[in-house]
């Protein structure tokens, strides 16, 4: 049986379509970014202490309420709860929970504790399922996998957001979705206002090199619920690097964080901002107080900016 089609309610759906990816991606209407600064949480990925001291979750809370970090990554799910709870003591947050998706399994594609921990110590505290999704059946970004990856993330994304929690794709060199393309993808088929794509810089500078971020910022804003970054060796020649340039504290590489922050916020983007560690030898104290340093100073840069244009626009006005 035939219907005929409706205008009006095709701009409808489309209207509804650009508002959830807009509550996805944390934007606030008719802003471009935060005329008073850089106003994002930081955070640290669980990868900075991991196999070093401090390894206890109290002293690992302890050492970023020191050091003035916003929170933490969570990484395993045994030591979650205990990691939770020291956070939550000092009021810092599990910011994002870098958490495993297997398009293969035979039976549950993900660690089902993940369901008990939303509807307890994590419940509506706004908590990030940073998925890296994997398989040996689909190779890395072949759409074929689309059709038992969206079920999958629709449930979690369900999940999450019966529990004030949100999810976005992990673009993981190597994995099934590697790309910011394949978040992107994704989040246009799983279709939850609470589901997008993250944006994660070592792994966008291995897969493609420096080239063109203003395009794949673009591309990827009405989605973006995640960003990482750190000091990285960029350039066209960042592709393909060894992790030991693409990874760096952040006051060290190449690569214009400022610049990249600013194209982030000037697109609208106001969630969490976390600090890639892997494979950095120091020990944590210093290679973290390096870097809180570094954002510190990033902040500064953000609030002399936006003062020097207040002022200018100040300037122009009649007494």
């Amino acid at each position: 049986m035939h219907t005929r089609s409706n205008p009006f309610a095709a701009l409808l759906v489309a209207a509804c379509l650009t508002s959830f990816a807009t509550e996805a991606a944390g934007q606030i209407k008719g802003t471009g970014g935060h005329p008073s600064g850089l106003k994002n949480p930081f955070y640290a990925f669980n990868n900075s202490m991991r196999g070093k001291q401090p390894s206890d979750p109290a002293a690992q809370a302890g050492l970023l309420a020191e050091l003035g970090y916003d929170g933490i990554e969570g990484y395993s799910l045994d030591e979650l709860p205990r990691l939770a709870e020291e956070m939550h003591k000092r009021e810092l947050k599990v910011a994002t929970i870098y958490f495993k998706v297997d398009l293969d399994a035979k039976d549950s594609p993900y660690d089902q504790r993940i369901v008990g921990y939303l509807r307890t110590f994590l419940k509506d505290r706004g908590v990030i399922l940073t998925v890296h999704l994997h398989s040996k059946r689909f190779k890395p970004s072949d759409p074929e996998g689309d059709a038992v990856a969206v079920p999958i993330l629709r449930e979690l994304a369900d999940l999450a957001h019966a529990n004030g929690a949100k999810v976005a794709v992990y673009n993981h060199v190597g994995v099934w979705a590697e790309s910011i393309d394949d978040g992107i993808r994704l989040s246009k088929k799983v279709n939850r206002r609470n589901f997008g794509a993250a944006f994660n810089l070592c792994h966008w500078l291995s897969l493609e090199g420096e080239v063109d971020l203003g395009k794949r910022l673009d591309a990827i804003a009405p989605y973006l619920l995640s960003v990482t970054l750190c000091g990285a060796d960029g350039g066209p020649g960042a592709k393909g690097a060894s992790w030991d340039k693409l990874i760096q504290p952040l006051d060290q590489g190449s690569f214009d964080n400022f610049a990249l922050l600013k194209e982030i916020v000037k697109r609208g983007y106001r969630g969490p901002i976390g600090l890639q560690c892997f494979n950095i030898s120091l020990p944590a104290r210093d290679h973290l107080t390096r870097s809180i340093q570094a954002w510190s100073a990033l902040k500064q840069r953000f609030t002399t900016r936006a003062g020097n244009s207040k002022e200018s626009s100040q300037a122009a006005l009649p007494h």
